[in-house]
């Protein structure tokens, strides 16, 4: 691969070329010559002939840190930054790691560290200290940072404005959520916003509930929707809770557990064949695990627990449907089923069976147009989903939640 040839006239006192005036490899113009060779020579971005180059007026110049293969010119420092180069150091900062930052920029890892390699050789110095648990800023980096953030959110702001005097264009509005928000109130609020907003393209991902804050992090979606619960400190995220999305226990008519006069408690429940997600929040786990060991001890138990893994809350429903097997949704996406006549409520129900919805964006981020919109949108579905589940639990002999 090599690097780019420029033709480099000496400079006078008042910027003008002097006619004539042949390249020279200890000085030309104001143009310095760097005492090293260039770093780069051994990844092949230079080709040989440099000294042909040389006698032509040509100097070929390596792309890393912008030396000349044949006399080291160094040029201008104005030259040393690129908008590019401030995307790169701020993706790395914000992930602490050169892996993940290359998944969000979507280039290798090699060629993110090659980059970064000729960034530093630019500045002069280290932009980040490594270790096995990733990478720290140095202080140089912390200096660049500080302005390349504002940098870069003006560009964002100057790109709307360009867009808005180019006139409409399909912007897409990148959403994940997780299965229970994405088969409710996620989809109510994109299945409106078609005919509001006709030149934005929405993307909603049914992701685990656990990669959302990733994904919002890491900068695939801009509107992330899941279970708080286990979130923890996340100083780098806005976070706005939703109401509590109750939920039930669900089997199909006839199912043993619905007889009338049956005894039933937790216990007896979770000895049933049992569809559940792939992972639930600690505070719903807790109660399920010590009443999986006392339907051990009681010598009735399904072996395996889940026995049918989905991350699909509606499909769990249908498998509930066809099957033996215990399902437990949020009412939300029930209601429909029950109505029906598919599926049955079972009659037991702790406050903790509920999920514990919020909103999850970055912190700095300015949402567009269309997110705002989609955020008013989605509000207004929780706040309709959360009358309805008050409704439907009262309905069916259960406390309303608050």
């Amino acid at each position: 691969m090599g690097g780019t040839l420029f033709r480099v006239m000496p400079v006078g006192a008042h910027g003008e070329a002097a006619a004539g005036d042949q390249p020279h490899p200890g000085r030309l113009g104001r143009h310095r010559v760097a005492p090293l060779a260039c770093p780069h020579r051994d990844v092949r971005l230079l080709r040989r002939g440099a000294g042909m180059a040389l006698a032509a007026g040509l100097w070929r110049v390596c792309p890393v840190c912008y030396q000349c293969c044949c006399g080291n010119l160094s040029f201008p420092e104005r030259h040393m930054l690129e908008v590019r180069d401030l995307i790169l150091v701020r993706a790395i900062a914000e992930h602490g790691s050169l892996a993940r930052a290359a998944r969000v920029l979507a280039v290798g890892q090699p060629a993110l560290t090659r980059s970064l390699a000729g960034l530093e050789a630019r500045l002069r110095g280290p932009l980040f200290e490594r270790s096995r648990r990733g990478v720290v800023p140095t202080d140089l980096c912390r200096v660049l940072l500080g302005e390349a953030g504002e940098i870069l959110d003006r560009l964002e702001r100057l790109d709307r404005h360009l867009a808005a005097v180019r006139g409409p264009q399909v912007q897409t509005v990148p959403i994940g959520a997780g299965g229970y928000s994405a088969e409710s109130i996620a989809v109510t609020a994109a299945a409106r916003m078609l005919g509001l907003y006709p030149n934005t393209r929405l993307r909603l991902a049914t992701l685990n509930w656990t990669e959302v804050p990733r994904a919002v992090r890491e900068r695939e979606v801009v509107i992330g929707i899941a279970d708080l619960s286990d979130l923890g400190e996340a100083p780098d995220l806005q976070v706005e809770q939703l109401n509590p999305m109750p939920g039930v226990f669900l089997v199909r008519p006839g199912h043993p557990l619905a007889a009338p006069g049956a005894p039933l408690d937790l216990a007896r429940i979770m000895a049933a064949p049992f569809v559940f997600l792939g992972r639930v929040p600690r505070r719903v786990q807790e109660p399920l695990v010590l009443a999986r060991e006392q339907a051990r001890q009681a010598g009735r138990l399904h072996p395996a627990f889940p026995a049918l893994m989905l991350e699909s809350p509606t499909a769990a429903l249908s498998a509930a449907q066809e099957s033996d097997a215990v399902a437990g949704t949020a009412v939300v996406l029930a209601e429909a089923a029950v109505a029906a006549g598919k599926v049955v409520v079972l009659p037991w129900r702790e406050p903790w069976m509920e999920v514990r919805l919020g909103i999850l964006r970055l912190r700095n981020h300015q949402p567009s147009e269309a997110e705002a919109a989609f955020l008013d949108l989605l509000r207004t579905a929780d706040a309709e989903a959360a009358l309805r589940g008050r409704r439907f639990l009262t309905a069916h002999g259960f406390d309303a939640v608050a």
